[in-house]
């Protein structure tokens, strides 16, 4: 099943985000762009809600679409909602942490 171009991009953007984390130590080592602190200290925080709030009206849509469509179509919404879930809980899974430590 084909997500569909926004979904994926969305979906993509989102998994990069929860990786950079725990691949922050090793993108420090050897030569660095000059800036790259700010990528996952100031950019990736702050973005990580965002993909999380659109992530679950990308939900919502798919459970509001999915209540008027034919057997095959809900079947692709239901499997989008749990690349959705997925994604979100991985998301979870990363940030978590550190916005406890903040607090």
């Amino acid at each position: 099943m084909q997500l569909g171009f926004l979904r994926l991009g969305l979906l993509t953007l989102a998994l990069v985000n929860a990786l950079i984390p725990p691949l922050d130590g090793l993108l420090r080592q050897g030569s660095a762009a000059p800036g790259w602190e700010i990528v996952p200290t100031i950019i990736n925080p702050v973005m990580a809600p965002i993909f999380i709030v659109v992530i679950i009206f990308d939900i919502v849509m798919s459970k509001v679409r999915a209540a008027d469509a034919s057997a095959d179509e809900a079947g692709f919404f239901r499997f989008a909602v749990r690349v959705d879930v997925a994604v979100i809980i991985l998301t979870l899974l990363v940030w978590v942490p550190f916005f406890n430590s903040l607090f």
